[in-house]
């Protein structure tokens, strides 16, 4: 094989040199060339979505950013006016609720004073009235008074003497806050007496002549009565006027009337939530508006429980670090922007320093949380809303501490991913932007780019011109095969019959044969291994004119019966095989066709030559000739080996031989079936075959009657 291979490319040598300095070189090239071309555009579209995702992540920030200034200018705006400076706490608290009327994004507000705690003004726990309430001096009568009255109370149960009492004690007194405090003793014996009317009134007179005073107990005498009112009022049954109360506490517990601190707040709230959800949850209620107002209020409650927690936190872990900055007067000029993660959540603050007397030292520092859920929920929304991304990138925000904000990470192996930080990581954010073509990178624009059109080109000429010259290659290593096949067959052919013919003629001319019948004998078999050569050199003589178009037939009119006796008579004569039986079956009735008598003759002769070597030990072959309608058949039968299925198309190529022929070592040259069918078609017949392999072969000859 490849020695086969030496020879085929040594022949088409200046062929495959050709083809390796015009096509494979310059093709090999080129395509290196457009590879690297391909893979810097690639670097290059890679690189500009690198700058567009970079200027999204811009275009957001610069969006949240600016939110942020606007609010932090407000803070600065507010800063210089003197009610922080002088503490001023209810101017504090107005200007400060106005700025949560102005921006959603305000969230707990806070004020840092040196060597003070902090301050939160719309929650006030760090400003406490009952500080300032001075202590009350009783004289000796009314003191005496207070006894009875107490007495007649809590150890004879003599309520309505209390309340008898107790008035005397508020007629004679002209101290506002005595005055309440008796009012209330007053109201307390009659609920105890069952007097709830009575009680009821002057629960109302405490609500609405001493708003501002406080029980003993520091606790403000108006949230006492209101409490107690609903009591009263549910005692008879006037569950609507209680509720009524009752939500009036709430809605007052909830804007923080009173200056509660945070157990104050958490205290008394749950007390009127359990009562309105007592008397709202009776079946005989009706009305949906109360109902309405309470679960309101309820949502309320929980966020401003939530904010008592918020507050908790700010003055655990954000307060003690801001302070420092303050006590050692470090604190910028510019809005300070802090964050720290506290639990589960980021807190955002912004502060600006609260200017001094003279406006260049600090009296303290103005402080505010933002409101996370406002800055993701609306403005980072709108923000990225309004921007324009990338077709077919996705983006992922995240916190520093690696918390989801938005979005989902893309995972995609070949996604090309920026990420961005906030300026001083405020918000304490990751921008991730990942982008994923429909197609993926590597065909984007690639259909439309020249060099991927070249290396397609190249690729195709390259591939058909190394198939091309395969395919040369492969048909030369086939032709020298067969040539070489060939020439063995032939060589075999002719070496048979000149070794006889040699072997006999020496014998002959040596004398050593002086009997006349051994001398005719041994003159017939080189007569008919003359015949067998002149057949053979015929046969390839005629297969060469063919080829080239230069055989001429001369047709004449022949019966066909007779042709056919003389033609099998004279191979019976010629064959070696002395076994050889030869069948044949004739009908008289056959009209006379034009044929070449030579042609066809050393056509027949190949396919009884066949049948005969083909054949196993009997020699025998059968011919059968007979008039079909328009046509004249011409069957040749043996009893050989026969041959395959998928052969039958093949053995009628020029110097094909079967594989059967090969495994029985049976000799040939490859043209014989190839000239019949020339033959036959040359007579405008056709051939067929039939075989059983292992038993039988039929030939069949059609011939046309014109």
């Amino acid at each position: 094989m490849f020695q086969g291979l030496k020879i085929a490319v040594k022949q088409q040598k200046k062929l495959l040199v050709i083809f390796l300095f015009a096509i494979f070189l310059p093709s090999v090239s080129l395509s290196i060339f457009g590879i690297i071309a391909l893979r810097n555009e690639k670097f290059r579209l890679e690189k500009q979505i690198e700058n567009e995702q970079l200027k999204i992540a811009s275009d957001l920030k610069g969006k949240i950013e600016t939110k942020l200034l606007e609010i932090e200018k407000r803070l600065e705006d507010l800063a210089p006016n003197p009610s922080f400076r002088q503490k001023n706490f209810p101017v504090v608290k107005e200007l400060i609720t106005s700025l949560f009327e102005k921006d959603s994004l305000a969230g707990i507000i806070f004020l840092l004073y040196k060597n003070e705690e902090p301050f939160f003004p719309l929650f006030q726990t760090g400003f406490d009235k009952s500080a300032s309430i001075p202590v009350l001096v009783y004289d000796s009568f009314l003191k005496q008074q207070i006894k009875n009255a107490e007495d007649a109370e809590f150890i004879r149960s003599d309520y309505l003497k209390a309340v008898s009492i107790y008035n005397d004690a508020f007629l004679q007194s002209g101290n506002l806050t005595i005055k309440a405090r008796m009012l209330n003793h007053i109201a307390r014996n009659l609920m105890k007496a069952g007097k709830f009317s009575g009680a009821t009134d002057n629960y109302s007179k405490i609500i609405n002549d001493y708003p501002d005073e406080r029980t003993e107990s520091g606790l403000p005498i108006e949230l006492h009565a209101k409490l107690q009112k609903t009591e009263c009022l549910s005692m008879p049954g006037d569950k609507g006027s209680a509720v009524k109360n009752d939500l009036e506490i709430f809605e007052d517990l909830l804007v923080n009337r009173w200056n509660l601190n945070e157990g104050q707040f958490k205290t008394y709230s749950s007390i009127v939530n359990e009562r309105l959800t007592g008397l709202l949850s009776d079946s005989t209620w009706k009305s949906t508006e109360y109902k309405s107002r309470f679960e309101l209020y309820k949502k309320e409650y929980l966020y401003k429980t939530s904010q008592w927690q918020t507050i908790n936190n700010i003055k655990s872990f954000i307060v003690p670090e801001l302070m420092n900055y303050l006590q050692t007067n470090s604190f910028p000029n510019s809005p300070y922007e802090y964050s720290k993660r506290t639990g589960n959540e980021d807190y955002l603050i912004s502060a600006v320093m609260i200017p001094g007397q003279n406006q260049q030292d600090s009296t303290g520092i103005l402080c505010m949380k933002l409101n996370n859920l406002y800055l993701q929920n609306s403005i980072l929304n709108n923000a990225i809303e309004e921007i324009q991304p990338l077709q077919n990138t996705t983006l992922y925000i995240t916190s520093l501490s690696g918390d989801s904000v938005r979005g989902n990470k893309n995972d995609t192996p070949d996604a090309i991913t920026t990420t961005a930080l906030f300026d001083d990581n405020f918000p304490p954010w990751r921008l991730e932007l990942s982008y994923i073509g429909s197609k993926g990178l590597g065909e984007i624009n690639i259909f439309s780019n020249f060099y991927f059109w070249t290396i397609m080109t190249l690729i195709i000429i390259l591939v058909f011109g190394t198939v091309l010259i395969a395919r040369i290659v492969t048909r030369e290593m086939e032709i020298l095969k067969i040539k070489s096949d060939f020439v063995s067959s032939v060589s075999h052919e002719f070496k048979t019959p000149l070794t006889s013919m040699k072997a006999l003629t020496e014998r002959l001319e040596t004398g050593k044969v002086t009997q006349p019948v051994k001398m005719k004998q041994y003159i017939s078999i080189i007569s008919h291994d003359i015949d067998r050569l002149i057949r053979l050199v015929s046969n390839i003589l005629n297969f060469s004119n063919i080829e080239e178009g230069k055989k001429v037939y001369r047709k004449e009119k022949t019966d066909i019966a007779i042709w056919l006796k003389e033609i099998i008579d004279n191979y019976k004569k010629e064959s070696v095989e002395s076994n050889c039986n030869i069948n044949v079956q004739l009908k008289n009735d056959m009209p006379a066709i034009p044929i070449d008598r030579d042609a066809m003759a050393q056509a027949l002769f190949n396919l009884l030559d066949n049948a005969v070597k083909f054949s196993r030990q009997d020699k025998e072959a059968e011919v059968t000739a007979e008039k079909n309608e328009n046509s004249i058949i011409l069957k040749i039968k043996d009893k050989g080996i026969g041959i395959e299925n998928d052969e039958k198309d093949k053995i009628f190529e020029k110097f094909y031989r079967g594989k059967n022929a090969v495994k029985y070592y049976i000799k040939g040259t490859g043209l014989g079936l190839a000239l019949v069918k020339y033959t036959v078609e040359a007579h405008n017949g056709q051939i067929d075959v039939g075989s059983e392999p292992g038993w039988s072969t039929v030939f069949t000859i059609t011939l046309p009657v014109c």
